[in-house]
């Protein structure tokens, strides 16, 4: 960031502006610094500063509360993180399934793989690969006993670098 455009930048942040405050926490060098704004602008409920807050929580409480906050603000990364943080497998699917219903891919694919509903495994395992996960690729290719289905699965895992799909395919010729 240009000096004068910090300047506006710091400006804004000092007199409310929350998006101004997630800026600057982004621009800072110095990790306290950093710290505050990114607090400041959490603490007024804005969502990107909760998340990135998080990101750089060391206590787990901490990251854990600002997960659940962004994700009870609608942000499905934060219903993932959040989901991964709980202890309660009750909850954790809860929040695993809220992101992959809003189309949150990482949360599709481990929703499938946590899933014990064979159907549901499937679905959600089918919709991370149509999406280009390529784990989720991979994964999908060992649902179906229809060797043309499961090649398609490997070949798509392999052209999108995945390299247990190139093994694999190897011992399908």
């Amino acid at each position: 960031m240009q000096r004068e455009q910090e300047a506006w930048v710091r400006k804004a942040a000092r007199t409310g502006c929350v998006r101004a405050m997630h800026e600057l926490a982004l621009a800072c060098t110095d990790p306290e610094e950093r710290r505050y704004w990114l607090e400041e602008a959490a603490e007024r409920r804005y969502v990107p500063a909760m998340c990135d807050l998080a990101l750089e929580c060391d206590d787990r409480q901490d990251r854990k509360r600002w997960f659940r906050e962004a994700a009870e603000e609608g942000n499905v990364a934060a219903m993932y993180h959040f989901a991964l943080e709980c202890d309660e497998p009750a909850v954790r699917e809860r929040w695993l399934r809220r992101a992959a219903e809003k189309g949150y891919v990482p949360a599709m694919y481990r929703l499938a793989l946590e899933c014990g509903d064979l159907y549901e495994r499937r679905r959600w395992l089918g919709g991370a690969a149509e999406e280009g996960h390529v784990q989720a690729m991979y994964a999908f290719a060992f649902e179906f006993e229809d060797t043309r289905k499961r090649r398609r699965w490997l070949q798509e895992a392999a052209a999108n670098g995945w390299e247990p799909a190139v093994l694999e395919l190897a011992n399908l010729s």
